[in-house]
């Protein structure tokens, strides 16, 4: 089980493009369970990804739709973990019963609180994204 701000680890998922995409972090925004579009879902989580060097560290930090996540303010046990970003304008909607996953972590309050009131900033502007082609597709 898992529970919101608990950060994910889902082997694979689909994209917005409808292509299959290996083992990827998620950060939970909701577990509670609903339908959207006529399919079931029970978490809704953002992407997490690690900066890969110091230009893209500079590039995904300007961004609106980004918020930089720092290794002191996330858990993951005993993995490695370096900094990086979420990808707070997309959310990706799953069904626990068909997706791979395990819980590897959290992210501290002050991060998940950040998240929450950024989706939605981007909601209200009209820039979040939906994704539900793991629910389709699974």
């Amino acid at each position: 089980m898992c529970k919101i701000g608990d950060i994910i680890g889902v082997k694979k998922y689909v994209g917005q493009d409808g292509k299959e995409i290996g083992f990827h972090y998620f950060i939970v925004v909701s577990d509670e369970g609903g339908k959207i579009c006529g399919f079931n879902f029970s978490i809704v989580g953002t992407v997490m990804s690690s900066f890969k060097n110091e230009e893209q560290k500079r590039k995904k930090s300007k961004l609106k739709a980004n918020i930089p996540i720092e290794e002191t303010e996330f858990n993951l046990g005993t993995n490695k973990k370096k900094s990086g970003f979420i990808k707070a304008d997309q959310l990706f909607y799953f069904d626990k019963s068909k997706t791979s996953y395990f819980v590897v972590g959290q992210v501290d309050g002050d991060v998940l609180l950040s998240l929450l009131e950024r989706i939605g900033m981007l909601d209200e502007s009209g820039k979040l994204t939906i994704n539900i082609n793991n629910l389709i597709q699974s």
